[in-house]
């Protein structure tokens, strides 16, 4: 019998993440990779792009919280 294995995403380490109005946020993900937006402010952020190595690439949150970033684009 064959099957398809699907690896882990890779790892990307990222600076900060901006929001659909453009401001950007600190951020980084918790033990079980779900992104926590590094601010004291109660504040909803819809994330749409994050920053890698200084690049700016589309970005998002899934429904387990986690960040996905598209590199390939």
């Amino acid at each position: 019998m064959m099957g398809l294995f699907r690896s882990d995403p890779p790892v990307v380490d990222f600076e900060a993440v901006m929001d659909t109005d453009g401001v950007t946020w600190q951020a980084f993900t918790d033990e079980d990779g779900v992104l926590v937006i590094d601010t004291d402010a109660d504040v909803e952020v819809f994330v749409n792009r994050a920053i890698v190595g200084g690049f700016v690439y589309p970005a998002w949150v899934d429904d387990y919280g986690r960040l996905v970033i598209e590199l390939d684009g």
